[in-house]
């Protein structure tokens, strides 16, 4: 997840707008309650992620690890949902079948369960897109310049903007480190092989991670970095953007207010 340089609609509006309608979206995603409003958001986000028209590897490694949480999330909660009432609509061990049963209290799939994962997963991804959406269309400068003039403190900022411009380079790092593990002959197949990838991934990325920011806070050291600088270029906020600010908080507002109607 790294910036586009595209001329689209969403590069074309002020960081400013962006940074609030995102605090607004993480809001939405806490607040609405049914699927319809959960569905209904996490369609606009993803019509968003659409207008930045990114590359195909970016959409197909997008839909591959939504697919993924979503079958794991669905299928963890449809076994452990614990709440009542509660339907199964397959049951692998009986209650009354043998020890199993009664230690375990009967093991099953829920029909609420598996609502409930999918609702979470339409959360999870309705995050994950709105992050993506503001990343990609927003230079890190104008990100950094744009927290600033929302009175974020400058050494915040910084820290923000640095981990999201460092974070492909970390997952660059990992799939070198993996290159390297299996050239080694290390076996990554299976379930055991990912634990496995994890236990030879971890220690040297972790390393690695923490010699660059020693880097990066003594470049900053030596520089004599404060939180303050001095600016040459100004951020303007048009009517477009305040359009889009009040267009979309409306239709938010909308959407908390009558949710229960549709559900």
């Amino acid at each position: 997840m790294k910036y586009l340089d595209r001329e689209t609609f969403l590069h074309h509006l002020d960081p400013r707008a962006k940074i609030v309608l995102g605090l607004l979206g993480a809001v939405m995603i806490v607040a609405l309650r049914t699927p319809f409003g959960l569905f209904l958001l996490f369609a606009m986000l993803l019509g968003a992620f659409g207008l930045l028209r990114p590359a195909r590897g970016t959409v197909r490694t997008t839909a591959v690890l939504m697919a993924t949480a979503l079958c794991f999330t669905m299928i963890s909660q449809g076994f452990f949902y614990g709440l009542e009432p509660r339907t199964a609509i397959l049951t692998i061990v009986a209650p009354d079948s043998g020890l199993l049963g009664r230690i375990t209290g009967g093991i099953a799939i829920y029909r609420e369960g598996l609502l409930y994962g999918a609702l979470q997963s339409l959360r999870l991804f309705s995050a994950m897109l709105l992050s993506a959406v503001i990343v990609m269309s927003t230079y890190p400068s104008d990100l950094l310049l744009g927290m600033e003039r929302l009175g974020v403190p400058g050494r915040i900022g910084f820290l923000v903007t640095v981990s999201i411009r460092f974070l492909p380079a970390l997952i660059d790092e990992a799939n070198r480190i993996l290159l390297a593990q299996k050239l080694r002959g290390l076996d990554l197949k299976g379930v055991r092989g990912g634990f496995r990838a994890c236990r030879y991934l971890l220690p040297p990325l972790i390393i690695d991670s923490l010699r660059n920011a020693r880097r990066i806070a003594l470049a900053a050291e030596v520089r004599a970095f404060t939180g303050k600088k001095t600016l040459v270029r100004e951020l303007s906020f048009s009517l477009r953007d305040w359009l889009v600010l009040g267009f979309s908080t409306t239709g938010m507002v909308l959407l908390v207010m009558f949710q229960g109607a549709f559900s």
